[in-house]
């Protein structure tokens, strides 16, 4: 039995319909809050729900209980509900304590890797970290996954991405060269690790295959839907400002993760591709991606 731990979010969702077509047995950790369209799409897969939260150690133990891994991808950086503080530090250092103490064999745990020259340390990075901690120095098997930046995070309407409406935001200026990443392939990554002897101990990062700036990725998105973008652009001083003012830690992560994107994040999807025996092509571009969602939105359908 696996147990996923956010498999409500659009990652863990992933992660556990992926282990249930390959033949695992999956368990699902679900909120009573999380959307019911989600919990009865995982049903239907063949994954089995068991309510519960990070918040509530004895629904921990209930969890755990017969699983033989742990796959955590769930964080408060994007619920309503929830700090950082008792999610992504408390609840999953107990998540940690529940899965030692069921005998869990390995804990895969999405954490995240920051770019070269970027060295503010902020909240939700103390939390991912201080989870890392714990987990080297537990009795588990454990794996890391560092992703990059999301594509759908990043390069979305939701960060000022508004590829919906032909507009931009240039983060932290915008010069740092990226290799964003789609949540399907840290999906596959996070998978593999489940099983794969190579991602014994350690700590996998993952990026896509193209690395580019905001001003490229702008441009491709233009080629991809044949019209100009309206371009505005957010420069450094301007976050530091903001982090420096902003005392929620939600809010301050955020910013300083707008900051980081002024930096070069370029690991690609090599190391992951080598250490879990993945193929190491087709992984997903930003052209691909700017590509794929305006098909998606030529179509009529919903934005990746």
């Amino acid at each position: 039995m696996i147990l996923v731990v956010g498999a409500t979010g659009e990652l863990g969702s992933r992660v556990a319909r992926l282990l249930a077509a390959d033949g695992e047995r999956v368990r699902a950790l679900t909120r009573g809050s999380s959307d019911p369209a989600r919990v009865a799409q995982l049903q239907a897969a063949g994954v089995e729900t068991v309510q519960g939260d990070l918040r509530d150690g004895a629904s921990l133990a209930a969890a755990c209980r017969g699983v033989e891994a742990v796959v955590s991808t769930a964080t408060a950086i994007v619920r309503p509900d929830g700090t950082l503080s008792s999610v992504d530090t408390d609840g999953h250092l107990a998540l940690v304590d529940a899965a030692e103490a069921a005998g869990v064999q390995r804990f895969v745990f999405v954490s995240f890797t920051m770019p070269q020259g970027f060295e503010l340390e902020f909240p939700l990075w103390r939390s991912k970290r201080a989870v890392e901690e714990r987990l080297r120095s537990s009795t588990l098997e454990y794996t890391v996954l560092w992703p990059n930046a999301f594509m759908e995070s990043w390069l979305g309407p939701g960060t000022g991405f508004d590829y919906v409406n032909g507009s931009a935001r240039y983060l932290a200026g915008g010069g740092g060269r990226i290799a964003f990443v789609t949540t399907a392939d840290v999906a596959r990554v996070a998978a593999a690790a489940v099983r794969h002897p190579g991602a014994r101990d350690r700590v996998i990062p993952v990026g896509g295959p193209q690395a580019v700036t905001y001003r490229e990725a702008v441009q491709l998105f233009e080629a991809a839907s044949g019209r100009a973008f309206t371009v505005e652009e957010v420069p450094p001083e301007a976050l530091r400002a903001g982090y420096a003012a902003e005392e929620d830690d939600k809010t301050r992560s955020f910013l300083a993760l707008s900051l980081a994107m002024g930096h070069d994040w370029p690991a690609g999807p090599d190391e992951a591709a080598r250490v879990l025996g993945l193929s190491s092509e087709g992984w997903t571009g930003v052209e691909e991606y700017a590509q794929a969602v305006t098909r998606s939105l030529r179509a009529g359908g919903a934005p990746a």
